[in-house]
């Protein structure tokens, strides 16, 4: 059965990630993401690990101001395993100047309660309806 504060706490979590990519906030992104996480996105290989992760996202918030709309669809949870399944439209401005790149999409966070009690992201599946 799910626990209603557990629901709300992965809605935060869900808050949290649009506000670290609206600011640009590395440091905020991967505060949300567990020890091992591996981040599955379209087109390309699985980046495993927050060292990597961080290394795919600095480029991507230093070279990029992202505005976004996203809903979330669905929120589950049991026992210390939950996801959210979110769509988004998001439009990715280039900071040096050019055409903006906009996107939409779907993507599927898998959460793991740590032991501080913190739910965070152990795996993030991410694909765009564009080609």
């Amino acid at each position: 059965m799910e626990n209603r504060s557990d629901i709300e706490a992965l809605g935060r979590v869900a808050e949290a990630w649009l506000r670290g990519w609206l600011a640009g906030d590395v440091e905020a992104l991967m505060a949300l993401y567990a020890e091992e996480p591996v981040l599955l996105p379209q087109g390309r290989k699985p980046v495993v690990g927050r060292a990597a992760i961080r290394a795919l996202y600095e480029p991507l918030l230093r070279d990029y101001r992202f505005e976004s709309r996203s809903r979330v669809e669905e929120i589950a949870a049991s026992g210390d395993l939950g996801f959210i399944w979110s769509s988004y439209a998001l439009t990715a401005v280039p900071v040096a100047g050019g055409a903006p790149i906009a996107a939409e999409g779907k993507s599927v966070f898998l959460l793991r309660r740590e032991p501080d009690g913190a739910w965070r992201i152990a795996r993030l599946i991410d694909n765009s309806d564009t080609e």
